[in-house]
């Protein structure tokens, strides 16, 4: 959808009252030559890291800023509604991107994700305009994440997320300068990660491979391993707001009979 927003729709602000918040961003990080020549030349030697239990407390039970401790499960527990807000052109490219990569989030999680044409309906602001206006954006749009101008600089895209008392995922926000991101090919990189991320995928590791969840990685679709930890995440046993030391076992039977595919 086009068209700017001048100031937070009334679901921001009532989330930034009663809500904690994370931030997840991209950084236009150098990968490891080494892989990607073995990635070219011989898909089976591959080095893949952490497994999927590992990889699941690396990746949702940890944060990429902030507290650096063991954190409880976050997940929607409401179904999730995205506003598009493109203020670039090009609308009609993002949201078949936007389009593609929802199909495959629903495909693995199950849950309930869709975009809305009404910002007021949705928990979820998903904003495509350019880098000279991130400052801009930030401090209207997440002012309590109190973003620096060393990350707004480093960053070719960004999210954050609000969440409940118990913490199920309230509402997000996502912003990518499109020209920052298509000049580094990022753009559909971008739309993935902080898609997939904003689900409560939260940390990035160099442990884990292959993933869209290492800077390092040269990945932009979901691997069958993030598949996996998505499939994990929101298997209805798996509760937000349950501990590393509730989760874990769970997490260890689901991956006995997790599908192949």
């Amino acid at each position: 959808m086009s068209g700017a927003i001048p100031t937070r729709p009334r679901w921001m602000r009532a989330a930034a009252a009663t809500g904690l918040l994370l931030t997840l961003h991209l950084t236009d990080c150098m990968f490891n030559p080494v892989v990607v020549a073995q990635a070219q030349t011989d898909p089976l030697k591959i080095p893949f890291g952490a497994g999927l239990a590992e990889s699941f407390e690396l990746i949702a039970l940890q944060n990429e800023y902030g507290n650096k401790g063991w954190m409880p499960v976050r997940k929607w527990v409401e179904p999730v509604r995205i506003y598009l807000d493109s203020r670039v052109g090009y609308t009609h490219i993002q949201e078949e991107l936007v389009a593609m990569h929802l199909a495959d989030l629903v495909r693995y999680t199950g849950h309930d994700i869709a975009t809305t044409t009404d910002s007021n309906s949705a928990n979820t602001l998903l904003v495509f305009d350019t880098e000279n206006n991130l400052r801009s954006l930030a401090d209207t749009l997440v002012p309590e994440a109190r973003l620096s101008d060393e990350f707004l600089n480093n960053s070719v895209c960004f999210a954050t997320f609000y969440l409940n008392p118990d913490y199920s995922i309230k509402k997000s926000v996502i912003i990518i300068p499109v020209d920052r991101a298509r000049g580094k090919a990022k753009l559909p990189t971008c739309i993935v990660e902080e898609l997939t991320q904003i689900l409560g995928l939260v940390n990035d590791s160099d442990k884990v491979f292959p993933s869209i969840f290492n800077d390092k990685s040269i990945d932009q679709q979901l691997s069958h391993h993030d598949t996996q930890l998505l499939r994990l995440l929101y298997d209805p046993r798996v509760k937000a707001g349950m501990t590393r030391e509730q989760v874990m076992p769970i997490i260890e039977e689901l991956i006995k009979t997790l599908p192949t595919n």
